[in-house]
């Protein structure tokens, strides 16, 4: 197969990957699905299978797309498996991941600074501007930080609203 010919895998691999960080491919693989629509999901699935199938990958048609090259069809074949499993939710899906307010992803036990007064429900006290919070606790939903606070747990919201 000519990748050529796999007009929708042209697509990701010219536009998502040519300029992107190598280390930060299955996110941009996430990326893509979340910006297209569902039958450009699937026909782009169906072409990575039917591309990780060949015997041998086009490895200077890969390259020039992708802006990624390799050595050997089997690096080929391990970087398009990784691409692969990011597409169909496998890795770490990136989706889900918590961001600071300045898009900076988050990991359990960061310190957070608050970038707002907030109050708190069922306190008194607020939370003022520029408060530190250490190690966070971070949940199944992206929007959402668990921490500790003078002896409380409180929830706060990883987005301004």
């Amino acid at each position: 197969m000519k990748l050529s010919k796999s007009l929708e895998l042209v697509h990701l691999f010219s536009t998502y990957f040519s300029d992107s960080d190598p280390d930060k491919d299955s996110e941009t693989a996430v990326n893509f699905v979340k910006k297209s629509s569902p039958m450009t999901q699937s026909q782009v699935l169906v072409q990575l299978q039917s591309l990780l199938n060949q015997s041998e990958i086009p490895l200077e048609e890969l390259g020039n797309h992708a802006n990624r090259w390799f050595s050997n069809s089997n690096d080929a074949k391990q970087w398009v498996t990784i691409i692969l499993e990011a597409f169909q939710g496998k890795s770490i899906t990136t989706s889900a991941l918590t961001k600071d307010s300045n898009g900076s992803p988050l990991t359990e036990g960061d310190s957070v600074q608050i970038i707002k007064d907030l109050k708190v429900k069922g306190s008194a006290t607020d939370l003022k501007r520029g408060t530190w919070i250490k190690k966070i606790h971070l949940v199944d939903d992206p929007e959402v930080i668990e921490c500790r606070v003078g002896g409380s747990t409180l929830v706060l919201t990883s987005s301004p609203a």
